[in-house]
């Protein structure tokens, strides 16, 4: 895959920009929040982070919005060849360990966005842990292109 310089250098500066958030206990940090840009029309947007945990073992349990009528967590795994997409109940956060959000890896799927997720702009996320509890994230929206290969296609995916 080909990548634009230009584009490549501001999903990079995007993402040194983007403020680390730390949940109410102090063990869980988000860093590095990004989401896709989509294109006018498209339903589904998705995001991507990196959980860095300094405590005990967490889990994700839920994500809100007010920008996307739901948030899932969505895994891919390969299955006889074919990458495949599934929702997740809560995401496990290792203790003393990262978890990282990434395309074509485990993301959050914004399901009917209110309104084309454009780069420059910015999604507010809360996101919910069992044991740190509510984390709030400010995500910055990207061109895909710049921020690497499109998570793998299925019906809920904007490409």
């Amino acid at each position: 895959m080909r990548l634009r310089t230009g584009c490549l250098i501001g999903a990079l500066a995007a993402c040194a920009l983007a403020p680390t958030l730390v949940g109410a206990a102090g063990a869980i940090r988000v860093v590095d929040a990004w989401a896709r840009a989509t294109p006018p029309g498209v339903e589904n947007g998705a995001a991507y982070f990196t959980i860095v945990s300094s405590g005990d073992a967490d889990r994700l349990t839920s994500v809100r919005t007010t920008s996307a009528r739901a948030v899932e967590v969505h895994a891919t795994r390969s299955a006889n060849g074919v990458l495949e997409m599934h929702g997740v109940d809560a995401l496990p956060v290792p203790g003393g360990g990262t978890v990282e959000l990434a395309p074509g890896g485990t993301h959050l799927m914004l399901i009917g966005i209110a309104t084309p997720l454009v780069p420059g702009a910015t999604v507010e996320l809360t996101l919910v842990f069992e044991k740190a509890g509510e984390i709030s994230v400010t995500v910055p929206v990207v061109d895909a292109r710049a921020a690497g290969p499109a998570p793998a296609a299925h019906s809920h995916h904007a490409n």
